[in-house]
């Protein structure tokens, strides 16, 4: 039969193995990450010796070489319990994999948990828009010499190399978006910590760059190719994104059932109580068909087919109904909810956070209008050529 709805039992055998690993290496330390706004480091080694870093990667770099249903179903499960952790897991297995150029023996050392990758590309002007580029890379002799600035950089301070996009000028006086590895202590680079409402474990910062230079072998991807790494990497994290918020939202909503059939009121389960029960009805429905959408993207870029339009789907609405589903959680439990004692003050905090990862949700809509339309209605001068 073509079309099925279940995961084989290998997935379902590793899905078990991801959530006690989850259960049991993540879960107890994650609201003191939280807290600290702390990078997990402990958990992130503890990912890699699981193999959990590499799912994707081929078996000679250490990789598991899994599918992209499996790499989502890892994103999922580790999202059960932290949204940071889920992040840097799929940020480690996209970066190390989907874009070439990092080197063998620095992917290696990321699947084992040693080191991060990060990528560098937001700017104050320049955010989902990465043609409006100002950071630039010239030419002098065998180097690169970048300057500029990066703002809402993951992992950073912490990543050991990041991916930078700049705009390399050309003699034509044109420039030439590249993508380019930049050790994250080459001289010239400093970061400052930008705080964070939600996914505080993950870290963001500013990353400055003057006078930064780098040989001009150390590009990712080619020369020119930078826009087009980028795009191919996003149909695959965009789908892990809207998977990251389920997971937080599918544990919340099962944790919230389990208190609303012992909870009592007026002598019964507040359960039994309709504006309780409907909005559980209308949240779980909501994520399960956010789910099939996100898992559908995944296995069409399994296929090696354009998942844009439907990763751009999933990422909008799963996040959008994620925070939803656990707003009104939150409101289920009473004051209880809003107080740390509880995790749901976090889980918000963190679904939150994830609205903004790899472009926001109405530049998700503006994908979709550009796949169903066609790009000359999306409103946006320039689109129909990026």
């Amino acid at each position: 039969m073509a079309l099925s709805f279940s995961f084989t039992e290998e997935q379902e055998v590793f899905r078990t193995f991801v959530r006690d690993f989850a259960r049991r290496e993540i879960l107890p330390r994650a609201a003191e990450w939280d807290e600290r706004e702390e990078m997990p480091w402990p958990a992130i080694r503890s990912m890699g010796e699981a193999g959990l870093l590499g799912i994707i990667a081929p078996k000679h770099l250490g990789g598991l070489e899994k599918d992209y249903i499996s790499l989502g179903i890892a994103v999922e499960e580790v999202a059960r319990v932290d949204n940071s952790c889920a992040m840097i897991l799929s940020m480690q297995n996209t970066l190390s994999t989907l874009i070439p150029g990092w080197g063998d023996e620095t992917v290696r050392a990321v699947l084992r948990g040693e080191k991060l990758l990060c990528i560098a590309t937001s700017e104050t002007s320049a955010g989902s828009d990465v043609s409006n580029l100002s950071t630039v890379a010239r030419v002098e002799g065998d180097e690169y010499v970048l300057n500029g600035q990066k703002i809402h950089v993951s992992l950073m301070p912490g990543a050991s190399v990041m991916g930078v996009s700049a705009r390399v000028m050309q003699p034509d006086g044109k420039g030439r978006i590249t993508f380019l590895r930049v050790p994250a202590d080459a001289p010239g680079v400093s970061a400052e910590l930008m705080p964070e409402m939600g996914l505080r474990s993950h870290q963001l910062a500013i990353v400055n760059l003057k006078d930064v230079r780098i040989p001009v072998a150390d590009v990712l991807g080619g020369k020119g190719q930078g826009k087009a790494i980028l795009y191919a990497r996003w149909n695959v994290s965009r789908c892990l994104s809207a998977l990251n918020a389920l997971g937080a939202a599918q544990q919340v909503l099962e944790d919230t059932i389990e208190f609303v059939r012992k909870k009592q009121v007026y002598g019964r389960p507040i359960g039994q109580y309709q504006a309780i029960s409907f909005p559980l009805v209308e949240h779980s429905t909501r994520v399960e068909g956010c789910r099939l959408l996100a898992y559908k993207g995944l296995w069409m870029n399994n296929r090696g087919e354009n998942a844009a339009r439907v990763a751009g789907m999933a990422k909008w609405s799963s996040i959008t109904f994620a925070i939803q589903a656990v707003q009104d959680c939150l409101q289920m439990h009473g004051a209880a909810g809003y107080l740390k004692d509880l995790s749901l003050e976090r889980r918000l905090r963190d679904v939150l956070g994830l609205t903004f990862t790899g472009g926001t949700i109405n530049v998700m809509k503006l994908i979709v209008v550009k796949e169903l339309l066609g790009a000359e209605f999306m409103g946006i001068s320039g689109a129909a050529d990026g």
